[in-house]
């Protein structure tokens, strides 16, 4: 197999509005996210990689936890805060957090800056093992 490489800058950059399922609950949150893969293009199968741009005003997600999933944050520029359930914290450029699997620890993160923050976002793969859990959404808990 020949070595691939892939630079930041080839990244494959899609808005959520071009990624979002109809009727999204909270859609308003997500309108200045956009991500790019970078493990599957390599042909990674066991976790992915993917890099995060989160305009002003912008969230990462919904709050919630993963049940088989690891999943880890590591910011390259700007500043986020990642709200979980011990508070706020401000991650600045160079900051990560982790969320082990397991650990009912609702949190995302959001950009409460003026100008865009990105960050990489790492996570396990575990098909048909995976929940995923929301405590703040009516929907609960989603299987994967």
């Amino acid at each position: 197999m020949e070595t691939q490489v892939l630079h930041l800058s080839q990244a494959a950059m899609v808005d959520w509005a071009d990624r979002a399922r109809p009727g999204a609950i909270k859609a308003e949150w997500f309108a200045g996210q956009s991500e790019g893969r970078l493990a599957k293009p390599l042909g990674i199968t066991q976790f992915g990689v993917n890099l995060v741009t989160l305009k002003p005003g912008a969230y990462s997600a919904l709050r919630h936890w993963h049940a088989a999933e690891d999943e880890f944050v590591h910011v390259l520029s700007g500043e986020l805060v990642l709200i979980d359930d011990n508070g706020e914290h401000v991650l600045m450029t160079g900051s990560s957090a982790g969320f082990p699997a397991g650990v009912a620890n609702g949190h995302h993160l959001v950009n409460r800056s003026d100008v865009p923050a990105t960050y990489l976002a790492v996570g396990s793969r575990r098909p048909g093992e995976e929940v995923v859990t929301y405590p703040d959404e009516e929907m609960g808990v989603v299987r994967k």
